[in-house]
């Protein structure tokens, strides 16, 4: 039995669609894990690319290695204007880990050693915390690490 022109027409239609769906998330995907920290940061969260320009922190997050940014909000960026460049980057480099962590690599009671040196604290209870600071939009992986937004600055 042949199927009818009908079924023919409809369903040829439905599959290109489809696929065309999955090559356009794909490429999404690609462009994604392309783009820097660096360039991620410049483009989303001028205000902070400013502050890490005048820290001295473009090159960390713009190589190949992996780092994961804990990234402060705004309001907390704009106190760090008008500090020294010594200040901000003490400040930035605590928010700095090296190596790639999403969300779910973050442990509960695991501790990580900042770019400053300083160690910072990941509590798992209701929310994904570090250093009792909650994490807001987690997991904006880049082609060299993670971006992890914060409600708040890290205290040490």
């Amino acid at each position: 039995m042949r199927p009818s022109k009908a079924f023919i027409l409809f369903t040829l239609p439905a599959f290109l669609l489809l696929m065309l769906n999955v090559q356009a998330q794909e490429l999404a995907a690609a462009t994604t894990t392309r783009t820097t920290i660096l360039e991620n940061v410049v483009k989303e969260r001028p205000l902070l690319g400013e502050l890490l320009t005048t820290a001295g922190l473009l090159p960390v997050l713009s190589g190949d290695a992996p780092y994961t940014l804990f990234a402060p909000p705004e309001a907390a960026l704009q106190e760090l204007k008008g500090q020294s460049a010594e200040q901000i980057r003490t400040v930035l480099a605590g928010h700095i880990v090296k190596g790639r962590y999403t969300e779910k690599d973050l442990k509960d009671g695991a501790t990580l050693q900042t770019l400053s040196g300083q160690s910072i604290t990941i509590c798992r209870k209701n929310n994904t915390l570090v250093n009792g600071v909650t994490i807001i939009k987690a997991d904006t992986e880049l082609k060299n690490g993670v971006v992890h937004a914060l409600s708040g600055a890290l205290n040490y």
